[in-house]
């Protein structure tokens, strides 16, 4: 037989008081709930805690204190846990853990979490890089707080806040023939050498939009960084698709590039936040806020390559 926590306090309430009748009043319960505890918890422990004496009271007997013992400590280190759990939700302090799979994620986060640092120095973050599998088991396994990702296909384990549609978009060379125009078309970039980026699902996204060029493809570069992508495009050896972009940063290439629409494209991916279902601890909630109005305003605006329509 097993004794509940309602139960317990009862039967702590009435050895501490000495009297049944003022146990219910400390508790706000009838005299016949503290009683029905105590002959719980002599079935429970298999034996006698109290002597009950008519118009005295309750005292415990010598294994009655022991078991006292025993629950007050129990229910003062229950009451920690629920407040220590409570300042946890509430508080503004001790590590947040974020998971990102955005490559241009460094681009942004530090703008973000500067100000939430400043303002809360009790505060820690943890940032981890993954792919998009890796950042949502991650989430699943309790090793994040917070993730920002692609939500392709939704899971339904993890509450999702979009943050940002970001198009597909061209990337070139700045005195590349095409960087004249105002745009690019899908088959003008299919005809040109082509460095991909080689990260999960990204590849086969870049590819199934140059098939529909219906052209022959010369990929003559993969690189799993962004930077890299951008970087060999700096230097002349090729053309990419993107979708985010480090607002003005040069890439370490050092030559100047240029981001295209492409046109007759809706293609796109969009950018999020993916976190536990259900309520929230304050620190995440403050961090969710942040990101979404960041990425509201125009600072998020620089982070993407409007489409021509």
């Amino acid at each position: 037989m097993t004794l509940s926590l309602r139960a317990m306090r009862y039967l702590q309430a009435a050895l501490q008081q000495g009297s049944i009748t003022a146990a219910a009043e400390a508790m706000h319960v009838a005299p016949s709930a503290i009683a029905s505890a105590l002959n719980q918890a002599e079935d429970a422990f298999g034996m006698t805690l109290v002597t009950r004496a008519r118009a005295k009271g309750v005292f415990p007997t010598l294994a009655g204190r022991d078991v006292q013992r025993r629950i007050d400590d129990l229910l003062e280190r229950y009451d920690a846990l629920l407040a220590g759990v409570s300042d946890l939700q509430s508080g503004l302090s001790g590590t947040l853990a974020i998971g990102f799979n955005a490559p241009i994620a460094p681009a942004f986060l530090p703008e973000i979490c500067a100000p939430l640092l400043a303002a809360h120095p009790e505060v820690t973050l943890s940032f981890s890089e993954g792919d998009n599998s890796s950042v949502q088991k991650g989430l699943l396994d309790g090793q994040f707080d917070v993730i920002i990702f692609v939500a392709e296909l939704p899971n339904p384990q993890i509450a999702t806040q979009p943050l940002i549609f970001a198009p597909t978009y061209c990337l070139c060379p700045a005195d590349h023939p095409i960087a004249a125009g105002r745009a690019v078309s899908v088959s003008q970039i299919a005809r040109e050498p082509l460095i991909l980026l080689d990260r999960p699902a990204a590849r086969g996204y870049y590819m199934d939009l140059l098939e529909q060029s219906g052209e022959e493809l010369r990929i003559v570069a993969t690189a799993n960084s962004t930077e890299m992508v951008r970087s060999l495009v700096a230097a002349g050896i090729g053309v990419s698709l993107l979708n985010m972009r480090p607002r003005e940063v040069p890439p370490y290439a050092g030559r100047e590039i240029r981001c295209l629409p492409v046109s007759g494209a809706s293609s796109g991916v969009t950018l999020s936040l993916g976190y536990a279902p259900g309520p929230k601890r304050r620190l995440v909630q403050m961090f969710i806020d942040k990101c979404t109005a960041f990425c509201d305003g125009p600072e998020g605006a620089e982070l993407i390559v409007p489409n021509d329509g």
